[in-house]
């Protein structure tokens, strides 16, 4: 990914998103729950607004670009994943999608560090720091929905 352009990156970012629209609306297809129907849409959404944010990004406003502000809850590293299924439960479902946060926070955060340059590497810290705001939501969420109330 070192020698991609910025063009390639961005390509590459929005085909991760449109893969997790289209996770996410399979899921909502699935879904028996109507609660757990509807958090899956909302998550599909939310994907959407990255792909838009990503085709419509400014590529001057990236040397604005930092480190993600809030810090890693990491509750999902203590979180077993659980196949999704047509009776998953919202808690089931958060952990599910905790994970897929997580992994591609990871996968930016690897990326950035291998960047060969300034511009490419602002661009994968915009897209972790993304991916951390939408992880830390939703262990938020777990958090205060399933821990505090379970």
């Amino acid at each position: 990914m070192a020698a991609s352009t910025i063009e390639e990156i961005f390509s590459f970012a929005i085909d991760k998103e449109k893969e997790a629209i289209a996770f996410y609306q399979d899921l909502a297809c699935k879904a028996e729950n109507p609660v757990v129907k509807d958090a899956i849409l909302k998550m599909a959404d939310e994907e959407r607004k990255h792909e838009k944010m990503l085709m419509n990004i400014n590529l001057k406003k990236l040397q604005f670009v930092k480190q993600p502000s809030q810090q890693d809850m990491k509750l999902s590293d203590y979180l077993v994943e659980t196949p999704a299924t047509k009776d998953m439960s919202y808690p089931d479902l958060l952990v599910i999608a905790m994970k897929r946060e997580e992994k591609a926070y990871e996968l930016y955060a690897e990326l950035e560090t291998r960047a060969g340059d300034d511009a490419s590497r602002k661009v994968f810290t915009l897209l972790k720091g993304e991916e951390l705001k939408h992880k830390t939501g939703l262990e938020r969420e777990y958090e205060e929905g399933v821990l505090r109330e379970g």
